[in-house]
């Protein structure tokens, strides 16, 4: 079956590069995060997830129910028994905490900073990861002594800790948008000034035809002031119509009295 089209507002083709990251999960307690981070994993484009010694998931009804829509990185998941299996063929690995560790460690960095590495690295095609700690604990100083680099998420002073499936998909984000580059916006379908020009004139005519004076009595004076306003909105063109639609309808009220109805200009 295909994947079915998108109407997200900023919807991206996740790149190739994220298939060298890997996020690798420590002694998962609850079936549910396992879940929970595959959902948040493939959300952002990761695929690739480890997990160390951890009970039981794959036939958990919480832990399928919460993988939604990502069965399948629930399902190739791949357990081991020790960190090694884990990390053995990466170039990098970076664990990630939220406490302040000893200086035998790689100092802590946001993970804003460490994602950019992340991409990086995977970008050139070396295979990355980034590790997990367990939901009561997190990490250990043992687990973190394998890892060049450490990251942590910035949070309020005195705020409990993020449980460990939004940790997952706070990373993940930081790595889809470093990965993405500068996303850009769906380009605007702006007025040209000759659409602005006729919308002037006619608001311009309109308030004429009302009896309001100009100043000085100049016709130009308020279409100046028009000019000035519509130049500062960056006006689209869907902007224009609708604003001749309500000075269609204005233009009948002053004509011939209120109508239900608007007409089309």
């Amino acid at each position: 079956m295909g994947r079915k089209s998108s109407n997200r507002a900023f919807a991206q083709r996740p790149p190739e590069c994220l298939q060298n990251v890997r996020f690798i999960l420590m002694e998962t307690q609850f079936p549910g995060n396992v879940g929970s981070t595959s959902r948040a994993m493939k959300t952002m484009g990761l695929t690739d997830l480890v997990l160390v010694r951890p009970t039981p998931f794959i036939d958990v009804p919480e832990a399928r129910n919460l993988a939604h829509g990502a069965l399948d990185v629930l399902e190739n998941a791949r357990c081991v028994e020790t960190i090694e299996e884990a990390i053995g063929d990466l170039t990098l690995l970076v664990g990630t905490t939220n406490r302040r560790r000893i200086g035998v460690l790689p100092d802590l960095r946001p993970v804003v900073e460490a994602a950019k590495q992340i991409a990086e690295m995977a970008r050139q095609g070396y295979r990355v990861g980034v590790l997990f700690g367990r939901e009561d604990c997190g990490l250990s100083t043992r687990d973190l002594t394998h890892c060049q680099a450490i990251a942590t998420i910035p949070a309020a002073a005195g705020m409990p800790s993020l449980n460990l499936s939004h940790a997952v998909q706070v990373v993940a984000y930081e790595i889809f948008q470093a990965s993405l580059g500068k996303m850009l916006c769906k380009q605007a379908d702006l007025a040209d000034i000759a659409e602005q020009e006729a919308l002037i004139r006619r608001v311009n005519d309109l308030m004429l035809s009302t009896g309001f004076r100009p100043f000085r009595d100049d016709p130009e004076a308020f279409a100046h002031t028009l000019r000035r306003v519509f130049g500062r909105a960056g006006m689209e063109r869907r902007d224009v119509r609708a604003l001749h639609k309500l000075i269609a309808t204005l233009q009948h009220c002053v004509a011939t009295g209120p109508v239900g109805d608007g007409e089309e200009p």
